[in-house]
């Protein structure tokens, strides 16, 4: 049996799609789960297996955690920090092409700091002009740049808004409208709403979450920053799509699952536990010699009691669990 495909061919990747298929397929998928995670693929697009970063595999999982209790999402820089304030540094991934893009996302709570959602790029890649699509207090948001302009940002509110209580939100872009190029359409909440803001002359690559290694971006002296908080199920798509297409790939997801800040895992894979000593002051009379719990008229290291010199340290029973996580004392 013949299958007949299409081909297409950009940057020197290749890219096919069967002919005659009612759906639409996508050409890079990231899964952003906990199993890409401890395999060090969490910029390897499943498609190709093409690594994303410019770093050797091992180096994948820098700025990024795991979630306790959800394996199907991971959680990028820091879901907030000592200060309250999104992590600055910059997400090191290499340009995605294609004209549509959908994610789920949980962004972390900080009132008043635009996240990066994804940045579109012109002709000439990040010398070249950008559109900035982020998400500022729920809302979704562009930034315009033009070419080695920076103090001469634009910024645009399309009047859309993401869930507002810390849910997860399946989210659809359509990045070109017939030959503009920008943000065409979002399609969120089972709903697609064109906003056309397409000020890009050219359209060459995008990243997601986060600008290029080593670029900034302010506007009105506020500090524009890249993604922090939950994410999963990355997907681009060659051309742009309908909102029939959009509810085919994204209306599977119940956005109401995993009400919460998610919290993360700690290096080590263990959780806090917490070990309670009870001190006491010694019960046993000093003996004739002035010395107490010497192992003459106190304490003989035999009992459950230690001896310090002036109080004991009572341990606890051999059959209590220590904290609440379970585990016996050895």
């Amino acid at each position: 049996m013949s299958v007949f495909v299409k081909i297409y061919a950009h940057h020197g990747w290749r890219y096919y799609l069967p002919l005659g298929v009612g759906k639409p397929e996508p050409v890079t998928v990231l899964p952003f789960t906990a199993a890409e995670y401890d395999n060090n693929r969490v910029w390897t697009d499943r498609l190709t297996g093409r690594n994303l970063l410019a770093y050797d595999d091992i180096e994948q999982t820098e700025g990024i955690y795991k979630i306790i209790g959800n394996p199907n999402a991971l959680l990028l820089n820091g879901y907030r920090n000592d200060d309250n304030y999104p992590s600055d540094g910059s997400v090191n991934a290499s340009g995605l092409f294609g004209n549509a893009l959908t994610m789920r996302i949980k962004p972390g709570q900080f009132p008043d700091s635009s996240m990066l959602l994804c940045v579109l790029y012109g002709q000439k890649g990040r010398n070249s002009e950008k559109l900035m699509i982020a998400v500022e207090n729920y809302q979704i948001i562009t930034y315009y740049m033009a070419r080695n302009d920076k103090d001469n940002v634009k910024k645009a509110e399309t009047g859309i808004y993401i869930n507002d209580s810390d849910q997860w939100m399946s989210i659809g872009f359509n990045l070109r409208s017939n030959t503009d190029a920008g943000l065409a359409g979002v399609y969120v909440n089972g709903e697609y709403k064109e906003v056309n803001i397409l000020p890009l002359q050219q359209f060459d690559q995008f990243w997601i979450f986060g600008l290029t290694d080593g670029e900034e971006a302010f506007y009105e002296d506020a500090t524009i920053y890249p993604f922090n908080g939950a994410v999963c199920d990355v997907q681009v798509f060659k051309s742009p799509l309908s909102e029939e297409e959009f509810s085919a790939i994204l209306d599977k997801y119940d956005d109401s699952e995993d009400i919460g800040a998610p919290l993360t895992e700690f290096e080590t894979g263990g959780e806090l536990m917490k070990m309670f000593i009870n001190v006491i002051m010694p019960e046993v009379p000093p003996d004739p010699g002035g010395d107490i719990g010497n192992g003459n008229g106190g304490d003989n290291g035999n009992s459950d009691n230690v001896a310090d010199g002036n109080h004991d340290i009572q341990r606890p029973p051999d059959d209590m669990n220590i904290g609440g996580s379970g585990t016996e004392r050895p």
